[in-house]
């Protein structure tokens, strides 16, 4: 499948699934023919269930993130830093007066 008809085929699906969930939740509301395949009961749930996905995918998230801090090994330290980092900055200052 080429990318264009693949690109196709996802915004077929994606209006169709808008239409669909314009349906499920404003069923209420545009007549009986709806009404009587989706309760108004069932349509709240067009409301509920994005908010309900949309807060634990968040806290998937943060948990996810929790997981890695605690199961991730402290990294290794230096012995001596400092030491190696004046002998690069004498020695840049050393190549500078040689060079003026």
């Amino acid at each position: 499948m080429d990318d264009k008809s693949l690109g196709t085929l996802i915004v077929a699906v994606s209006v169709v699934f808008m239409v669909g969930y314009f349906v499920w939740a404003f069923a209420p509301f545009l007549g009986p023919t709806v009404t009587g395949w989706i309760s108004p009961e069932m349509s709240e749930w067009a409301y509920k269930l994005p908010v309900i996905l949309a807060a634990y995918f968040m806290l998937l998230i943060v948990a996810w993130i929790g997981y890695t801090m605690a199961t991730t090994p402290p990294p290794l330290t230096l012995e001596r830093p400092l030491e190696i980092e004046r002998e690069t900055v004498d020695s840049t200052a050393e190549k500078e007066r040689d060079e003026a």
